[in-house]
């Protein structure tokens, strides 16, 4: 069930707080990528996963500050995918591009020999193959949407420390350019290009805004719009290695998000717990009471829907990696 409310502070100033279905798009959860250029695919036959980051967004939260009595705050988590299948689908992941790969005619290096390209690049693995990363403490000038996380590799290719993209400010624009030159000596032994995907899956779509008006007055709102997504974050670095220097590394980025249309969840209000550790304080209602401005909500999934969708995800992505591969190649 999907629900919509608003919330009128006590100066009269509206904030608007919705949850809403995300608008149809022409091609759903079919990504397609940008940049790179047809040189770094070219040379080499064999290509080398060192590692296959899946990195489930958990968690969101928009905050906005209009002024001192208009200012508001939305949280919603995912609830009901566990560890043991978010692994799953991780390894599902993995295992899926290395299938189209091979059935586009690519050779993909074993796993015992990528895994001696990682230890030998020195790349240090992420502690139990997991990174859970919450949304924590913050203060919010005017709005802003932070984010948790958690972060899965493949249990034949775990994750690794390097290539954390989420924590990377130039994520986006840049993925792990430079970081891959670790592999160039190993690379060049293998005559084989590095491709390291990392996979962004979203739940909903949130924003903030604050607008200003005269004597200090405005509107803050927060919005969330539920719909699994592969997000613009979601880089795949790659490197050709070179006999002379430290070869060339660069990235794949979608062109731009990715939101499937299919309903998959039903929305509880206030059922999520809420961090409330900002600058945002509570408030006194028309009864003197002091109430909360931090509200969370809870997306609670059908797990067999959720599980049909990421894969949907992660089938889209990983043909988007093949297909700039084959495309620049011939």
């Amino acid at each position: 069930m999907i629900t919509k409310r608003s919330l009128l502070t006590s100066v009269g100033a509206a904030v608007a707080v919705a949850v809403m279905p995300v608008a149809a798009l022409a091609e759903p959860l079919t990504v397609q990528m940008t940049g790179q250029s047809r040189f770094i695919m070219t040379g080499y036959d064999r290509f080398v996963i060192p590692t296959y980051h899946v990195n489930f967004i958990t968690s969101q939260q928009a905050t906005a500050a209009a002024s001192i009595m208009s200012r508001v705050r939305l949280a919603m988590v995912l609830v009901g995918p566990d560890q043991a299948t978010m692994r799953r689908l991780t390894n599902e992941a993995y295992a899926d591009l290395k299938a189209q790969m091979t059935a586009a005619g690519l050779t993909v290096v074993p796993e015992a020999e990528a895994q001696a390209m990682v230890a030998a690049a020195g790349y240090r693995p992420i502690a139990g193959n997991v990174e859970l990363t919450g949304i924590g403490p913050s203060i919010t000038i005017g709005a802003g949407v932070r984010k948790g996380w958690a972060t899965f590799g493949p249990d034949a290719a775990p994750a690794l420390e390097p290539f954390r993209n989420l924590r990377q400010t130039m994520g986006v624009a840049f993925g792990n350019v430079g970081v891959t030159n670790a592999l160039n000596r190993s690379l060049l032994a293998a005559e084989a290009i590095a491709v390291v995907p990392a996979l962004t899956l979203d739940f909903v779509s949130m924003n903030a805004s604050a607008g200003r008006g005269i004597f200090g007055s405005g509107a803050a709102s927060a919005n969330g719009r539920a719909g699994v997504a592969v997000t613009l974050d979601s880089p795949t670095a790659v490197h050709k290695p070179a006999r002379a220097g430290p070869g060339t590394p660069g990235s794949l980025r979608p062109r731009r998000e990715v939101i499937s249309t299919t309903p998959f969840a039903e929305v509880i209000q206030g059922a999520a717990e809420v961090r409330m550790n900002d600058s945002l304080s509570d408030i006194a209602d028309e009864n003197y009471q002091r109430v909360a401005r931090a509200r969370g909500d809870a997306v609670v999934v059908d797990l067999p829907v959720w599980e049909g969708l990421i894969r949907d995800a992660y089938r889209g992505y990983n043909a988007s990696i093949v297909a700039a591969i084959v495309n620049e190649r011939d």
